[in-house]
């Protein structure tokens, strides 16, 4: 029998990437959703519908999950025990199809997804890779490369707009994709749309693939040459600060950050997708001019 997906839970629906991919389900018309949330939220929409659970509790996830055809994990968990029991509750509750939260890296970047960053990625890949192979349930992994918006907006990709400051990681030559947040809420939509063509595979989508350099060049173009300051950045040292870091137990936001931009800046542990699934998840592909029109947009904000 052909998957057919209705019905469909999210968790993490006002997150970052959460809110975008929540919005895009109920906007589709496609879906009946589900928010599952720790404590009552605010979401919006036809055919929505917001269900307050114990995340540690076994019984109240497979009894959220009953019924949904599909789970979205849009979490950011610190380790794999809050994504591991979201799959096994959805397991247990007869769910279709998991996407995970992966919404980053390749995890077929082998050497990329090495860096330990992404070792509750890995864990939950590896699970639902063991779980598809005995027929338990079918994944879909969404690869998006950066939040393209998102990362323009906080700078964190050490181009700041507002300053007109770029910090080139290692050069700034490897090019990378950018997906927009709107987008991967495209994307989810059409994976759901397309469940045998997107079964039991990563996909992979970028609104632009592009260097930190040709960023850089993009930026100076719609806000003025005038007034930047461009430095450079060996990320080599940044990231084995950041592995001490992590080795003496201090987990915090900026050495997982630390640790994604080492991947950014070298192109054999991220680099561009050879192969996209953009025209079967109609996600459009953006011009430079489009970008600059972001670009300008942002930094007026």
């Amino acid at each position: 029998m052909a998957l057919h997906i209705k019905n469909v839970a999210i968790v993490g629906a006002t997150g970052t990437a959460g809110s975008k991919i929540f919005q895009a389900l109920v906007d589709s018309g496609h879906f009946s959703v589900t928010a599952i949330a720790r404590k009552p939220i605010s979401v919006k929409g036809p055919g929505t519908t917001v269900k307050v659970v114990d995340m540690e509790s076994m019984d109240d996830l497979v009894e959220a999950f009953k019924g949904q055809d599909a789970v979205i994990d849009v979490t950011m968990a610190p380790d794999s025990a809050l994504p591991l029991r979201l799959i096994n509750a959805a397991v247990t509750a007869g769910v279709m199809r998991f996407i995970p939260s992966e919404f980053s890296l390749s995890p077929e970047n082998t050497l990329g997804r090495s860096v330990p960053v992404y070792d509750v990625k890995n864990q939950v890949y590896n699970r639902l890779k063991e779980l598809a192979s005995a027929g338990k349930l079918t994944y879909t992994t969404i690869s998006n490369g950066a939040f393209l918006d998102w990362i323009l907006r906080t700078g964190i990709f050490k181009l700041d707009l507002k300053n007109k400051k770029a910090e080139l990681m290692n050069g700034g030559t490897v090019i990378v994709p950018w997906t927009l947040l709107d987008h991967i809420g495209t994307a989810t939509v059409n994976v759901l749309l397309h469940p045998e063509a997107t079964k039991n595979r990563p996909i992979h989508i970028s609104t632009i693939q592009k260097s930190q350099k040709e960023m850089l060049a993009l930026a100076q173009e719609a806000l003025g040459k005038e007034g930047w300051t461009v430095s450079t950045v060996d990320m080599e040292p940044v990231y084995q600060e950041s592995l001490a870091q992590l080795q003496a137990g201090n987990i915090t936001f900026e050495v997982m950050v630390n640790m994604i931009l080492y991947c950014n800046s070298r192109e054999d542990y991220a680099g561009k997708w050879e192969k996209e699934d953009n025209l079967l998840l109609n996600v459009q592909k953006w011009s430079d001019d489009q970008v600059k029109q972001l670009i300008s947009s942002i930094a007026a904000e």
